[in-house]
C-alpha cells in the first residue's frame, strides 16, 4: 500500500509489504506512544520507522523529528576519546538515517525538510534532562543500549511524543543489552492498553537481499551466539 501525503511530501512510490503495511498502522495510530520494533538486519526496522515518522509529520507540521543513534562503544563509555566537535563524532553514524531520506524523499523534499528544522540527530549519550514534547523519537541500534540507557530514553517521553525503538539483538556490540529484555517485559495486552507495542520481524521479512535470509538462519541455528 502506498500513501499520499498532503503538503506536498510524496511518499506514493513506496510499496509495504502485507506485514510492514500493519505495522505501520500500529505506529502512527494517535493511541500508540511507544513501540520496540525488533529483528534481523534487512527487515526494515528503521525504514519503517523514518516512513511513518514522515507519514505524522505531514499530518502535522508541527510534530518534529528525532533521529537518536546508540554508538558501538556505548554511551555509559562514552565517544570523548574521538578527536573533534560533537557533529564530527556523530555524523559518521548518520548513514542508517540518510540511506533511508534518500530511497523516501526527493532532493527538494529533503530540502522542504530542513528549511521546517523538522529533523534533528544526536547520540543518546546526551539525553538526561531533556524532555520530548510534540516529537517522533526514532531510536536505532538500541540493541547497543543497557537496561539503565533505555530507561532514560523512555523517560523522556512526554505529551504528543511517539518512541520508536528499533534494534536486532543478533548485532549487540554490548556483553548485557536491554533491548531484548525491554521487548519481553513490554509484550502483553496491558502495554499495548497503554499504547506500547513489540513488533517483531523474522528473518521470513528480510528484504534487502535473499543471502541475509540465508546468512542469518545459518548463524541462528549455530553456536557462534551462544
Amino acid at each position: 500500500m502506498s500513501y499520499r501525503y498532503k503538503n506536498s511530501l510524496l511518499l506514493g512510490h513506496i510499496e509495504l509489504t502485507e506485514k510492514q503495511d500493519k505495522f505501520h498502522k500500529i505506529m502512527r495510530d494517535p493511541q500508540t506512544r511507544v513501540v520496540f520494533i525488533s529483528g534481523p538486519a534487512g527487515t526494515a526496522k528503521t525504514f519503517l520507522s523514518v516512513y511513518t515518522a514522515l507519514y505524522k509529520h505531514n499530518e502535522d507540521n508541527q510534530l518534529k523529528i528525532l533521529y537518536l543513534r546508540s554508538l558501538a562503544e556505548s554511551a555509559e563509555k562514552g565517544i570523548g576519546f574521538l578527536k573533534g566537535s560533537m557533529d564530527d563524532k556523530f555524523n559518521p553514524y548518520m548513514g542508517p538515517l540518510e540511506d533511508k531520506l534518500d530511497e523516501l524523499l526527493n532532493q527538494q523534499e529533503k530540502d522542504q525538510i530542513n528549511h521546517r528544522n523538522a529533523l534533528d540527530a544526536a547520540p543518546i549519550n546526551f539525553l538526561r534532562g531533556a524532555t520530548w514534547r510534540d516529537k517522533v523519537v526514532i531510536v536505532d541500534e538500541a540493541q547497543n543500549m543497557t537496561v539503565k540507557e533505555i530507561t532514560t530514553v523512555v523517560t523522556r517521553i512526554s505529551r504528543g511524543s511517539t518512541l520508536f525503538i528499533c534494534g536486532d539483538a543478533m548485532q549487540s556490540d554490548i556483553w548485557s543489552t536491554g533491548f531484548t529484555r525491554f521487548c519481553k517485559i513490554f509484550d502483553d495486552e496491558e502495554s499495548q492498553s497503554y499504547g506500547i507495542h513489540h513488533l517483531e520481524f523474522t528473518k521470513e521479512d528480510i528484504m534487502r537481499d535473499k543471502i541475509i535470509s540465508y546468512l542469518v538462519d545459518k548463524i541462528e541455528k549455530s553456536d557462534l551466539n551462544k
